[in-house]
């Protein structure tokens, strides 16, 4: 097993070379480089019955000259030290902490055979390595160990700039026309895509990328309720088409073609695997202008019977004759036998197709708000519609009362022969706290006020929508969570940072098959770190800011309690001005009874706690909120509100009321 093994050595560990010592830099007498225990035990799965591993190292003497040494890795109370080989050689003059320290090792032999090399902080090799997202770990350990093709990245860039050591890996092209009769089986490769881990909302969103792609400016998508006559879906656009040579490529799995800027593609997978992910047959048809209409299906079953890569030319059925009808030009792709979903509702009261509706809306009007806002650079505003209703725009950042930062930019630096590397573009945004949300939508009606918080939050808990949103091309692939630069906290949940980037980046950030994954590049971390200094200190203090004035939101402060941190808030706004010392205890009487909440599931939800019974009332139902503030300082009325909520929890009213009232 070949894996290729990353450090940034220490202080400490440099003094195992001598100019390093002989420099007078050497701050203890360790004459090795430590390896972490669970770096030793994935690549040698047997050390634990072993205190010594025998390794055969090559490395270098001198620019040029390559060096063969008996080296070991021998076990200390925690962790493991590289011994045996102290270099003398005045060509090691440029060591200093943070230099790379790069080993690729085969376990498979015994001793083991390796090769390393110590990178200087200004090396492009170092460079390179680190801006790439193989060496993300690196941002939370010490040491990694990538794998095989985990690594590829970092073995052609050391293959380049130490070929003494590391030889390049050939890559061999099968002949296309020939057959080794090893081809994929059809059957099993099809049930391998279609558990690529996509959701139906990241599957439309998929299929929508491809409409995009081809310069489409309307996106139709149907998905009738499966109790009027089975369960499918067809999604359909106005863009250029596809010839019939062009379709028959798009058909294949994994073609290879050339993208454009805005090509929003990857792989030559998606088309494909989100199809498959939900369906059991995909039909596609395409016309392109002054070019004749094509349908072309993959079908499972057919797949099955006869195990070849047989591609249908059927006409698409009458039923779904007006699904698919094209323009002048444009695509339909068509999904029949589609399986139902795995997951089980999460509201029960309400219908499993609605709630499917909800989520693929939800999902397409936050991933795709750019271009339904028409703020794409270059492209008119995309309408796109689900099942004959416009979708609108929900863009993350968009509140009137969000404090936008000056966008920043960031290059990775290029490698090879670019003198400019990819170009990520940063810009924080600070969110009105509840406070301020509260004031500025006082007077609305309670189902736009429910609308636009969970349009805010993105239909879930505030705390949970901070972090990092990352923008391929325009197009939102993740969102959410600070990717290890920093813990989720109650005070930064304001904080949302846009990061901007093209497909020329997708490498360095390891962007996954089904562009929905991101690696930072360790290299990336610090500038992003410092980036931000600014506006996460804003955001804690608009956190904790108190709104003027009178009406409901007078004297609240932002703690949105219970979002994410399972802390919770009393709103008291009649309270304002009472002395301490004369309602503290009614206070304490009045808050065992009732408590508002933010970021919870269900209208209310009663508790019990060492203060006693307690009735927690979310601002899912903000008629219940309203009149809970309303009798604010009656306990009496509190006493009797927690009693008729309890009668309607013995009704199971509650269930009725989960989630969002209208059934939305």
């Amino acid at each position: 097993m070949k894996f290729t093994v990353l450090r940034l050595l220490t202080h400490s560990e440099l003094g195992m070379f001598h100019e390093y010592r002989r420099s007078g830099r050497e701050g203890s007498k360790q004459r090795a480089i430590n390896f972490d225990a669970d770096v030793v035990g994935r690549v040698f799965p047997a050390a634990k019955r072993s205190d010594r591993i025998a390794i055969t190292c090559r490395c270098l003497e001198n620019a040029k000259t390559v060096a063969v040494k008996e080296q070991w890795l021998k076990k200390q109370e925690k962790n493991w030290r590289l011994e045996g080989n102290c270099p003398t050689s005045p060509y090691y003059a440029f060591v200093d902490p943070g230099v790379l320290f790069a080993m690729v090792v085969d376990s498979s032999s015994s001793p083991a055979s390796a090769s390393w090399v110590v990178i200087p902080t200004d090396h492009p090799a170092r460079t390179a390595i680190l801006n790439h997202g193989e060496s993300a770990r690196l941002s939370k350990s010490a040491m990694i160990a990538l794998h095989g093709e985990e690594g590829d990245f970092c073995w052609q860039v050391l293959a380049e700039y130490y070929p003494q050591l590391f030889k390049k890996v050939r890559r061999v092209r099968n002949n296309p026309n020939g057959s080794t009769g090893l081809e994929p089986d059809p059957l099993g490769l099809f049930k391998i895509l279609a558990r690529a881990g996509h959701s139906l909302p990241s599957a439309v969103a998929d299929l929508v990328d491809n409409s995009l792609s081809k310069g489409a400016s309307k996106i139709d998508i149907t998905f009738p309720n499966p109790n009027q006559g089975g369960r499918w879906m067809c999604i359909r656009d106005n863009g250029v088409g596809m010839t019939p040579n062009g379709l028959r490529d798009a058909m294949k799995i994994g073609h290879q073609r050339k993208y454009d800027a805005a090509d929003l593609g990857k792989y030559g997978y998606g088309l494909k695997g989100a199809a498959w992910s939900q369906a059991d047959r995909l039909t596609v048809v395409s016309k392109a202008v002054n070019s004749r209409q094509t349908v072309l299906t993959w079908d499972k079953d057919h797949l099955e019977r006869t195990r070849r890569w047989e591609i249908l030319k059927d006409p698409v059925d009458d039923k779904y004759a007006g699904a698919v009808q094209l323009g002048a030009s444009g695509t339909a792709v068509l999904l029949t036998q589609m399986r139902p979903p795995v997951a089980a509702p999460k509201v029960k009261s309400v219908e499993p197709y609605a709630q499917e509706i909800a989520s693929v809306r939800d999902h397409l009007e936050l991933v795709f708000h750019r271009f339904l806002e028409g703020s794409v650079r270059g492209r008119p505003r995309v309408i796109i519609q689900l099942n004959g209703i416009a979708l609108r725009p929900n863009n993350p950042m968009a509140h009137p009362l969000t404090k936008a930062f000056d966008p920043l930019s960031i290059e990775l630096p290029g490698h090879q022969d670019s003198t400019t590397g990819p170009i990520l573009t940063v810009r924080a945004y600070v969110l009105p706290n509840e406070a301020e949300f509260n004031e500025y939508s006082k007077g609305q009606p309670p189902q736009d006020l429910r609308d636009q918080r969970d349009r805010l939050t993105l239909n879930g808990r505030w705390n949970d929508s901070q972090g990092l949103y990352f923008y391929r091309l325009d197009r939102l692939i993740k969102w959410g969570g600070w990717e290890d630069l920093f813990a989720k906290d109650e005070h930064t949940k304001l904080l949302r940072v846009a990061v901007d980037f093209d497909r020329q980046a997708d490498d360095q950030l390891q962007i996954d098959i089904s562009k929905q994954l991101i690696r930072l590049p360790v290299a990336l971390t610090d500038s992003l770190k410092d980036s931000l200094k600014a506006p996460r200190s804003q955001a804690k203090s608009r956190y904790g800011r108190k709104v003027g004035g009178g009406g409901s939101g007078s004297g609240a402060t932002t703690s949105d309690p219970g979002a994410g941190s399972g802390t919770t808030n009393t709103k008291d706004p009649k309270g304002a001005g009472r002395n301490p010392a004369t309602s503290s205890k009614s206070s304490k009487k009045e808050r065992s009874l009732l408590r508002l909440v933010e970021g919870a599931s269900s209208p209310w939800e009663r508790k019990t706690t060492f203060m006693g019974e307690q009735v927690e009332i979310s601002q899912r139902l903000p008629e219940l909120v309203a009149l809970a503030e309303a009798i604010e300082g009656d306990n009496e009325a509190k006493k009797a509100l927690s009693e008729f909520l309890r009668v309607l929890e013995r009704a199971n009213v509650v269930r009725l009321l989960d989630g969002k009232p209208d059934g939305k």
